[in-house]
């Protein structure tokens, strides 16, 4: 592709989400802070080092539970999600898919654990919603309770996100043959 389209192809393909910039309102916690600066040349700035904590928690993630393959997908995403710099409500798909496969290995299997969860995922957003509600329809200006809501799912999703951690029993997706585990029993020897 890069033979045909140069540059180009490497800016839309990869280096745009690095830099984007999105001055709409969204859930992530974000959008005020990039709002504020849109024209300036800071914006760009804020734009690289506000997807460095992102870059960071999905490479730990990805290290700590690679074996289990399934759970680091899951919780990669979650957090791709949640550090984002933009966050729309069909970004939630990209991590609720996978929670059918993870959660039957997941100690939270309380109705009453999954119910506060899931309750302060919802409660956040219907935050948020209320004030972009309010903005958008009523014309109030709720930027800042915008913001601090996107704070409030922040918060949230990352808590809920260690206590998912938290309680998984990880199982690897692919287990060592009957001979490679006595070659490696061997060499322990």
């Amino acid at each position: 592709m890069y033979a045909t389209y140069g540059n180009e192809f490497v800016e839309e393909t990869y280096l745009y989400h690095v830099t984007r910039k999105d001055h709409r309102h969204n859930y992530s916690m974000w959008y005020l802070p990039i709002y504020l600066e849109f024209q300036s040349k800071s914006s760009v700035l804020m734009g690289l080092l506000s997807f460095l904590p992102q870059a960071v928690s999905v490479a730990i993630i990805g290290l700590a539970f690679g074996k289990d393959v399934y759970f680091a997908v899951f919780a990669q995403t979650f957090a791709f999600v949640t550090f984002n710099k933009v966050c729309t409500s069909q970004y939630f798909m990209w991590y609720i898919c996978f929670l059918p496969v993870i959660w039957p290995y997941n100690t939270q299997k309380l109705l009453f654990k999954a119910a506060i969860l899931l309750a302060t995922w919802l409660g956040t957003q219907a935050l948020y919603l209320q004030q972009a509600y309010r903005l958008e329809f009523l014309g109030e200006n709720t930027f800042t309770r915008l913001w601090l809501a996107g704070l409030a799912i922040f918060v949230s999703n990352s808590w809920i996100l260690q206590q998912i951690v938290k309680s998984q029993q990880t199982k690897p997706l692919f287990t060592a043959s009957p001979a490679a585990r006595k070659a490696d029993a061997s060499k322990n020897e």
